[in-house]
Protein backbone atom coordinates (compact mmCIF):
# COMPACT_ATOMS: atom_id res chain seq x y z
CA UNK A 1 0.00 0.00 0.00
CA UNK A 2 2.35 2.29 1.08
CA UNK A 3 4.36 1.57 -2.44
CA UNK A 4 0.79 2.54 -4.68
CA UNK A 5 0.84 5.52 -2.34
CA UNK A 6 4.75 6.47 -2.98
CA UNK A 7 4.22 5.68 -6.54
CA UNK A 8 1.07 7.96 -7.04
CA UNK A 9 2.66 10.56 -5.11
CA UNK A 10 5.39 10.42 -7.80
CA UNK A 11 3.12 10.36 -10.91
CA UNK A 12 1.18 13.89 -9.33
CA UNK A 13 4.62 15.23 -9.33
CA UNK A 14 5.32 14.19 -12.83
CA UNK A 15 1.95 15.59 -13.97
CA UNK A 16 2.55 18.82 -12.25
CA UNK A 17 5.67 19.28 -13.64
CA UNK A 18 4.55 18.73 -17.22
CA UNK A 19 1.33 20.96 -16.47
CA UNK A 20 3.77 23.82 -15.69
CA UNK A 21 6.23 23.20 -18.31
CA UNK A 22 3.18 23.15 -20.90
CA UNK A 23 1.31 26.24 -19.55
CA UNK A 24 5.24 28.31 -19.77
CA UNK A 25 5.55 26.60 -23.68
CA UNK A 26 2.03 27.69 -24.34
CA UNK A 27 2.41 31.11 -23.00
CA UNK A 28 5.54 31.51 -25.29
CA UNK A 29 3.96 30.26 -28.31
CA UNK A 30 0.79 32.75 -27.60
CA UNK A 31 3.47 35.52 -27.21
CA UNK A 32 5.11 34.47 -30.53
CA UNK A 33 1.96 34.66 -32.51
CA UNK A 34 1.62 37.87 -30.84
CA UNK A 35 4.94 39.20 -32.76
CA UNK A 36 4.12 37.53 -35.71
CA UNK A 37 0.67 38.53 -35.64
CA UNK A 38 1.99 42.67 -35.09
CA UNK A 39 4.90 41.52 -37.88
CA UNK A 40 2.63 40.64 -40.10
CA UNK A 41 0.41 43.81 -39.71
CA UNK A 42 3.27 46.12 -39.28
CA UNK A 43 4.18 44.52 -43.17
CA UNK A 44 0.84 44.61 -44.61
CA UNK A 45 0.81 48.56 -43.23
CA UNK A 46 4.26 49.18 -45.18
CA UNK A 47 2.78 47.68 -48.30
CA UNK A 48 -0.16 49.54 -48.04
CA UNK A 49 1.90 52.81 -47.90
CA UNK A 50 4.68 51.51 -50.02
CA UNK A 51 2.26 50.36 -53.19
CA UNK A 52 1.75 54.01 -54.04
CA UNK A 53 5.09 55.02 -54.60
CA UNK A 54 7.19 54.16 -57.39
CA UNK A 55 10.91 54.67 -57.90
CA UNK A 56 13.13 55.29 -60.88
CA UNK A 57 16.68 55.66 -61.95
CA UNK A 58 18.33 56.78 -65.07
CA UNK A 59 21.39 56.96 -66.37
CA UNK A 60 22.81 58.46 -69.99
CA UNK A 61 26.65 58.75 -70.67
CA UNK A 62 27.58 60.55 -74.39
CA UNK A 63 30.51 61.69 -76.67
CA UNK A 64 29.93 64.31 -78.94
CA UNK A 65 32.13 64.17 -81.63
CA UNK A 66 32.02 67.41 -83.75
CA UNK A 67 33.71 67.16 -87.42
CA UNK A 68 36.46 69.61 -88.26
CA UNK A 69 36.84 71.73 -84.91
CA UNK A 70 40.37 71.36 -84.74
CA UNK A 71 40.09 75.43 -84.59
CA UNK A 72 37.43 75.33 -82.13
CA UNK A 73 39.00 77.21 -78.96
CA UNK A 74 35.59 76.30 -76.81
CA UNK A 75 34.88 72.78 -75.45
CA UNK A 76 31.17 73.64 -75.66
CA UNK A 77 28.62 72.98 -78.33
CA UNK A 78 26.98 76.31 -79.00
CA UNK A 79 22.83 76.13 -78.37
CA UNK A 80 23.03 72.86 -76.83
CA UNK A 81 20.33 71.20 -74.16
CA UNK A 82 22.11 68.06 -73.57
CA UNK A 83 25.39 66.41 -74.90
CA UNK A 84 27.27 69.82 -74.52
CA UNK A 85 30.86 68.82 -74.10
CA UNK A 86 32.42 67.90 -77.06
CA UNK A 87 34.96 65.65 -78.13
CA UNK A 88 34.99 63.53 -74.62
CA UNK A 89 33.64 60.65 -73.15
CA UNK A 90 31.16 62.23 -70.58
CA UNK A 91 28.15 62.10 -68.16
CA UNK A 92 24.90 63.28 -69.32
CA UNK A 93 22.40 62.93 -66.52
CA UNK A 94 21.86 60.78 -63.56
CA UNK A 95 18.96 61.16 -62.00
CA UNK A 96 16.68 59.82 -59.60
CA UNK A 97 12.73 60.46 -59.74
CA UNK A 98 10.03 59.14 -56.82
CA UNK A 99 6.52 59.43 -57.18
CA UNK A 100 3.39 58.94 -55.27
CA UNK A 101 -0.10 58.63 -56.69
CA UNK A 102 -3.34 58.26 -54.36
CA UNK A 103 -6.58 58.33 -55.07
CA UNK A 104 -7.18 62.09 -52.73
CA UNK A 105 -3.07 63.03 -53.80
CA UNK A 106 -0.25 62.64 -55.76
CA UNK A 107 3.23 64.18 -55.70
CA UNK A 108 6.67 63.72 -57.69
CA UNK A 109 10.24 64.56 -56.70
CA UNK A 110 13.28 64.02 -59.48
CA UNK A 111 16.82 65.23 -58.73
CA UNK A 112 19.22 64.79 -61.78
CA UNK A 113 22.95 65.79 -61.79
CA UNK A 114 25.18 65.68 -65.00
CA UNK A 115 26.30 68.04 -67.71
CA UNK A 116 22.55 68.42 -69.31
CA UNK A 117 21.12 69.82 -65.86
CA UNK A 118 24.16 71.66 -65.39
CA UNK A 119 22.78 73.97 -68.23
CA UNK A 120 19.81 75.13 -66.51
CA UNK A 121 22.03 76.95 -63.73
CA UNK A 122 22.56 80.63 -63.79
CA UNK A 123 25.32 81.80 -61.33
CA UNK A 124 22.98 83.24 -59.11
CA UNK A 125 20.35 80.14 -58.92
CA UNK A 126 22.84 76.68 -58.80
CA UNK A 127 20.05 75.08 -56.44
CA UNK A 128 17.75 74.68 -59.42
CA UNK A 129 20.22 72.35 -61.43
CA UNK A 130 19.68 69.54 -59.43
CA UNK A 131 15.82 69.88 -59.51
CA UNK A 132 14.29 68.55 -62.47
CA UNK A 133 10.74 68.25 -60.48
CA UNK A 134 9.34 68.68 -57.11
CA UNK A 135 5.53 69.25 -56.64
CA UNK A 136 2.35 67.86 -55.18
CA UNK A 137 -1.13 67.93 -55.76
CA UNK A 138 -4.89 67.37 -54.67
CA UNK A 139 -7.92 65.72 -56.44
CA UNK A 140 -10.14 67.88 -56.10
CA UNK A 141 -13.06 66.00 -58.01
CA UNK A 142 -13.74 62.71 -60.58
CA UNK A 143 -11.28 64.99 -63.52
CA UNK A 144 -9.63 67.91 -61.64
CA UNK A 145 -6.25 68.12 -59.89
CA UNK A 146 -4.90 70.76 -58.38
CA UNK A 147 -0.81 70.53 -58.22
CA UNK A 148 1.66 73.19 -56.58
CA UNK A 149 5.42 72.95 -57.04
CA UNK A 150 8.00 72.48 -59.58
CA UNK A 151 7.01 71.58 -63.31
CA UNK A 152 8.35 70.41 -66.57
CA UNK A 153 7.15 73.07 -69.14
CA UNK A 154 4.41 71.63 -71.42
CA UNK A 155 5.71 74.16 -74.11
CA UNK A 156 7.65 71.77 -76.56
CA UNK A 157 7.76 68.05 -77.23
CA UNK A 158 11.90 67.63 -76.90
CA UNK A 159 13.49 66.98 -73.46
CA UNK A 160 17.04 67.57 -72.38
CA UNK A 161 16.76 64.16 -71.14
CA UNK A 162 17.63 62.02 -74.28
CA UNK A 163 15.83 58.45 -73.13
CA UNK A 164 12.53 60.54 -73.19
CA UNK A 165 13.26 61.61 -77.28
CA UNK A 166 13.69 59.61 -80.39
CA UNK A 167 16.78 61.87 -81.17
CA UNK A 168 19.15 62.22 -78.55
CA UNK A 169 20.27 66.14 -79.11
CA UNK A 170 17.50 69.08 -79.23
CA UNK A 171 16.77 71.18 -81.40
CA UNK A 172 17.68 74.43 -81.70
CA UNK A 173 14.29 75.70 -81.23
CA UNK A 174 14.35 73.71 -78.31
CA UNK A 175 16.83 75.01 -76.50
CA UNK A 176 15.06 78.78 -76.78
CA UNK A 177 11.54 77.14 -75.27
CA UNK A 178 10.58 78.28 -71.87
CA UNK A 179 11.86 76.17 -69.16
CA UNK A 180 9.86 74.51 -66.05
CA UNK A 181 7.80 76.56 -64.18
CA UNK A 182 7.66 77.10 -60.16
CA UNK A 183 3.83 77.80 -59.42
CA UNK A 184 0.76 75.98 -59.73
CA UNK A 185 -1.51 73.81 -61.72
CA UNK A 186 -4.60 72.92 -62.49
CA UNK A 187 -5.27 69.74 -64.86
CA UNK A 188 -9.07 68.70 -66.38
CA UNK A 189 -9.34 65.27 -67.34
CA UNK A 190 -12.05 65.57 -69.34
CA UNK A 191 -12.33 61.93 -71.58
CA UNK A 192 -9.77 59.70 -72.85
CA UNK A 193 -10.11 61.79 -76.17
CA UNK A 194 -9.31 65.10 -74.16
CA UNK A 195 -7.45 66.61 -71.25
CA UNK A 196 -5.46 69.75 -70.28
CA UNK A 197 -5.21 72.47 -67.96
CA UNK A 198 -3.67 76.57 -66.84
CA UNK A 199 -0.55 77.10 -65.14
CA UNK A 200 0.44 79.97 -63.41
CA UNK A 201 3.74 81.04 -62.38
CA UNK A 202 7.77 81.45 -63.02
CA UNK A 203 9.08 79.84 -66.02
CA UNK A 204 13.16 79.31 -66.45
CA UNK A 205 15.37 78.92 -69.50
CA UNK A 206 17.74 77.35 -71.02
CA UNK A 207 18.49 80.49 -73.30
CA UNK A 208 17.39 82.98 -71.14
CA UNK A 209 17.33 81.98 -67.15
CA UNK A 210 14.85 82.58 -64.69
CA UNK A 211 12.73 85.47 -65.48
CA UNK A 212 11.13 87.24 -62.09
CA UNK A 213 7.44 87.87 -64.05
CA UNK A 214 5.08 85.79 -63.27
CA UNK A 215 3.52 83.79 -66.89
CA UNK A 216 0.46 82.19 -67.32
CA UNK A 217 0.73 78.72 -69.64
CA UNK A 218 -2.30 76.63 -71.30
CA UNK A 219 -2.13 72.85 -72.22
CA UNK A 220 -4.60 71.00 -74.72
CA UNK A 221 -4.28 67.62 -75.68
CA UNK A 222 -6.88 65.84 -78.03
CA UNK A 223 -6.79 62.59 -79.43
CA UNK A 224 -9.74 62.44 -82.34
CA UNK A 225 -8.82 58.93 -83.14
CA UNK A 226 -6.56 56.27 -81.49
CA UNK A 227 -3.21 57.08 -83.50
CA UNK A 228 -3.56 60.36 -83.90
CA UNK A 229 -2.44 63.39 -81.23
CA UNK A 230 -2.89 66.80 -81.54
CA UNK A 231 -1.43 69.34 -78.87
CA UNK A 232 -1.59 73.15 -78.45
CA UNK A 233 0.71 74.90 -75.65
CA UNK A 234 1.09 78.70 -74.83
CA UNK A 235 3.19 80.85 -72.69
CA UNK A 236 1.96 84.81 -71.67
CA UNK A 237 3.51 87.26 -69.62
CA UNK A 238 6.16 89.64 -69.65
CA UNK A 239 10.09 88.82 -70.62
CA UNK A 240 11.50 92.49 -69.65
CA UNK A 241 13.28 92.49 -66.14
CA UNK A 242 11.05 93.82 -63.06
CA UNK A 243 12.96 97.17 -62.91
CA UNK A 244 12.16 97.91 -66.55
CA UNK A 245 9.71 100.75 -67.25
CA UNK A 246 8.83 99.27 -70.70
CA UNK A 247 7.19 95.79 -71.01
CA UNK A 248 8.06 92.70 -73.10
CA UNK A 249 4.88 91.09 -73.17
CA UNK A 250 5.37 87.35 -75.14
CA UNK A 251 2.78 84.99 -76.42
CA UNK A 252 4.69 81.67 -76.71
CA UNK A 253 2.39 79.10 -79.11
CA UNK A 254 3.27 75.67 -79.72
CA UNK A 255 1.37 73.26 -81.53
CA UNK A 256 2.52 69.34 -82.00
CA UNK A 257 0.98 67.15 -84.07
CA UNK A 258 2.13 63.15 -83.42
CA UNK A 259 0.39 60.01 -86.06
CA UNK A 260 1.22 56.81 -85.65
CA UNK A 261 -0.55 55.37 -89.24
CA UNK A 262 1.41 51.62 -88.61
CA UNK A 263 3.21 50.00 -85.72
CA UNK A 264 6.33 50.56 -87.08
CA UNK A 265 6.22 54.55 -88.79
CA UNK A 266 5.91 57.57 -86.34
CA UNK A 267 5.41 61.16 -87.66
CA UNK A 268 6.28 63.73 -85.49
CA UNK A 269 5.58 68.00 -86.42
CA UNK A 270 6.14 70.75 -84.30
CA UNK A 271 5.59 74.83 -85.16
CA UNK A 272 6.67 77.37 -82.59
CA UNK A 273 5.55 80.78 -83.11
CA UNK A 274 6.17 83.53 -80.50
CA UNK A 275 5.05 87.39 -80.62
CA UNK A 276 7.00 89.66 -78.28
CA UNK A 277 5.76 93.28 -77.84
CA UNK A 278 8.43 96.69 -78.14
CA UNK A 279 10.91 94.05 -78.75
CA UNK A 280 11.82 95.23 -82.94
CA UNK A 281 14.92 96.10 -83.96
CA UNK A 282 15.64 100.00 -84.06
CA UNK A 283 14.64 102.52 -85.65
CA UNK A 284 10.98 100.34 -84.80
CA UNK A 285 11.91 99.38 -80.87
CA UNK A 286 8.00 99.93 -79.94
CA UNK A 287 6.50 97.31 -82.15
CA UNK A 288 6.27 93.53 -82.31
CA UNK A 289 9.09 91.38 -83.17
CA UNK A 290 8.22 87.59 -83.89
CA UNK A 291 10.02 84.09 -84.02
CA UNK A 292 9.13 80.86 -85.71
CA UNK A 293 10.67 77.38 -85.21
CA UNK A 294 9.89 74.00 -86.00
CA UNK A 295 10.55 70.42 -86.70
CA UNK A 296 9.26 67.53 -88.60
CA UNK A 297 10.57 63.95 -87.90
CA UNK A 298 10.23 60.39 -88.78
CA UNK A 299 11.06 57.10 -87.34
CA UNK A 300 10.93 53.10 -88.19
CA UNK A 301 11.06 50.65 -85.93
CA UNK A 302 12.31 47.15 -87.66
CA UNK A 303 12.93 43.70 -85.97
CA UNK A 304 11.53 44.71 -82.50
CA UNK A 305 14.66 46.22 -81.21
CA UNK A 306 15.93 48.28 -83.45
CA UNK A 307 14.99 52.02 -85.28
CA UNK A 308 16.30 55.33 -87.40
CA UNK A 309 14.96 58.66 -87.12
CA UNK A 310 15.60 61.84 -89.23
CA UNK A 311 14.51 65.23 -88.66
CA UNK A 312 14.56 68.82 -90.17
CA UNK A 313 14.48 71.70 -88.02
CA UNK A 314 14.80 75.30 -88.24
CA UNK A 315 14.91 78.44 -86.52
CA UNK A 316 14.01 81.98 -87.19
CA UNK A 317 14.23 84.68 -84.83
CA UNK A 318 15.04 87.62 -87.13
CA UNK A 319 14.94 90.67 -84.70
CA UNK A 320 16.84 88.66 -82.17
CA UNK A 321 14.49 89.15 -79.18
CA UNK A 322 15.23 85.50 -78.00
CA UNK A 323 18.43 85.25 -79.79
CA UNK A 324 20.22 88.16 -79.72
CA UNK A 325 21.48 90.26 -82.22
CA UNK A 326 24.42 88.96 -84.68
CA UNK A 327 26.52 91.60 -86.65
CA UNK A 328 27.40 90.13 -89.76
CA UNK A 329 27.42 91.03 -93.96
CA UNK A 330 27.10 94.41 -92.68
CA UNK A 331 23.37 94.25 -91.02
CA UNK A 332 22.02 93.22 -87.72
CA UNK A 333 20.04 90.54 -87.55
CA UNK A 334 18.85 87.83 -85.18
CA UNK A 335 19.42 83.96 -85.28
CA UNK A 336 18.74 82.06 -88.23
CA UNK A 337 19.35 78.11 -88.51
CA UNK A 338 18.52 75.15 -90.33
CA UNK A 339 19.82 71.68 -90.09
CA UNK A 340 19.00 67.98 -90.20
CA UNK A 341 19.70 65.15 -88.32
CA UNK A 342 19.35 60.70 -88.58
CA UNK A 343 20.16 58.68 -86.02
CA UNK A 344 20.08 55.07 -85.15
CA UNK A 345 19.27 53.24 -82.08
CA UNK A 346 19.35 49.52 -80.80
CA UNK A 347 17.75 48.81 -77.97
CA UNK A 348 19.34 45.11 -76.45
CA UNK A 349 16.91 45.40 -73.47
CA UNK A 350 13.97 47.03 -73.09
CA UNK A 351 14.90 49.76 -70.31
CA UNK A 352 18.21 50.23 -72.23
CA UNK A 353 19.66 51.63 -75.43
CA UNK A 354 22.46 52.86 -77.77
CA UNK A 355 22.26 55.36 -79.82
CA UNK A 356 24.48 57.09 -82.71
CA UNK A 357 23.62 60.41 -84.34
CA UNK A 358 24.51 62.25 -87.20
CA UNK A 359 23.69 66.09 -87.14
CA UNK A 360 24.21 68.90 -89.55
CA UNK A 361 23.00 72.55 -88.70
CA UNK A 362 23.55 75.75 -91.18
CA UNK A 363 23.42 79.24 -90.10
CA UNK A 364 22.80 82.17 -92.09
CA UNK A 365 25.82 82.90 -94.38
CA UNK A 366 28.60 85.11 -93.00
CA UNK A 367 26.52 84.12 -89.17
CA UNK A 368 29.88 82.53 -87.74
CA UNK A 369 28.39 81.24 -84.87
CA UNK A 370 30.08 78.00 -84.84
CA UNK A 371 33.53 76.58 -84.00
CA UNK A 372 34.41 79.72 -81.52
CA UNK A 373 32.69 82.16 -84.17
CA UNK A 374 34.75 80.64 -87.44
CA UNK A 375 32.22 78.96 -89.11
CA UNK A 376 28.27 78.70 -90.51
CA UNK A 377 28.33 75.12 -90.29
CA UNK A 378 28.38 72.64 -87.06
CA UNK A 379 29.21 68.40 -88.22
CA UNK A 380 28.51 66.27 -85.21
CA UNK A 381 28.38 62.39 -84.64
CA UNK A 382 27.02 61.80 -81.34
CA UNK A 383 26.92 58.46 -79.83
CA UNK A 384 24.86 57.92 -76.31
CA UNK A 385 23.71 55.32 -74.37
CA UNK A 386 21.52 54.77 -70.79
CA UNK A 387 18.97 52.96 -69.06
CA UNK A 388 16.02 54.14 -67.01
CA UNK A 389 14.24 51.69 -65.33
Amino acid sequence: MEKIYRWFRSFIVVMALLMALLIAFSTCLSGQNKTDSLTDNLKAEMYKKLKHFTFGFYVDAYYNGTINSRSDTSNVVPFASNCPIQNQSRLNVAAIEIGYTADKVRGMLALQFGDAPNLLATPESEFIKTLRQANFGFHLSKKLWLDFGYFLNPVGLESTWPVLNDLSTVSIGGYYEPGNVLGVKLTWNASDKFWGGIMFGNHYSLAYGKNTHMAVLVFVYYQPIPRLTLNYNNLFGNQALKSAQIKNDILYNNFIIQYNPIDPVFFTGQLDFAAQSNSQMTPDTNKIATMFSGLIEAKYVFLTKFAVTGRYEFFNDYDGFLSGLYFYNNRNRGLFTQGFSVGFEYKPIKIGYLRLEYKHLYADPGNNIFISEKSDQLQSLVFTTGVRF
